[in-house]
């Protein structure tokens, strides 16, 4: 994602399926790994992902209409327009997501 109409878009999918915005830094290595967990996870999720170095007027978006604390790297769980659940560094687990975005099919 890089503009506010992708945010958009990403925002008015997650009314057909859950979604996951996942945000990262390019240097940092909490990222790093925080990027396979959610590359792994691709395969079965919807994923919109960002750069924070190159959007921060994007990030800064997605923090305030979603209502979550802007953090790097951060994965965030979208349902029906709304978090459903974020996760932060180690937090951020191919199998966590997974389960959070069935657990909302389900319901």
């Amino acid at each position: 994602m890089n503009t506010p109409p992708d945010l958009d878009a990403a925002l008015a999918a997650s009314h057909e399926q859950p979604i996951v915005i996942f945000k990262h830094s390019n240097n940092c290595p909490f990222s790093a790994r925080a990027q396979e967990q959610v590359a792994n996870a691709k395969h079965d999720l919807e994923v919109y992902g960002l750069v924070v170095q190159y959007t921060k007027e994007l990030s800064a978006a997605i923090a305030e209409r979603l209502g979550v604390e802007h953090a790097s790297p951060q994965a965030i769980v979208v349902h029906e327009g709304e978090a459903a659940a974020h996760y932060w560094r180690s937090e951020i687990q191919e199998d966590t997501l997974k389960e959070k975005v069935a657990s909302l099919k389900r319901s």
